[in-house]
């Protein structure tokens, strides 16, 4: 279980390779800031179901939450 904390400060951004996750990803550093994944609060995946599915797949043991974005093609899962 992860610990909750009052406020979120610590955002990090993975983006997949598509436009439109590049330009989220920009838009995202740019007004919230960006820290390495090991020391963010959330995960933020910005991309399609195949980009989730990586980023979950990628932080298994990190007791995060990972949140997703849909910035893809499908969406199914986001």
């Amino acid at each position: 279980m992860f610990k909750a904390e009052p406020f979120v400060t610590r955002l990090a951004f993975a983006a997949s390779d598509r436009p439109e996750a590049q330009d989220a990803l920009k838009d995202l550093t740019a007004r919230y800031g960006q820290v390495p994944q090991d020391q963010a609060q959330v995960i933020v995946a910005l991309g399609g179901d195949g980009f989730m599915l990586e980023t979950l797949h990628g932080n298994m043991g990190a007791p995060k939450p990972i949140y997703g974005m849909n910035r893809g093609s499908v969406g199914f899962l986001m």
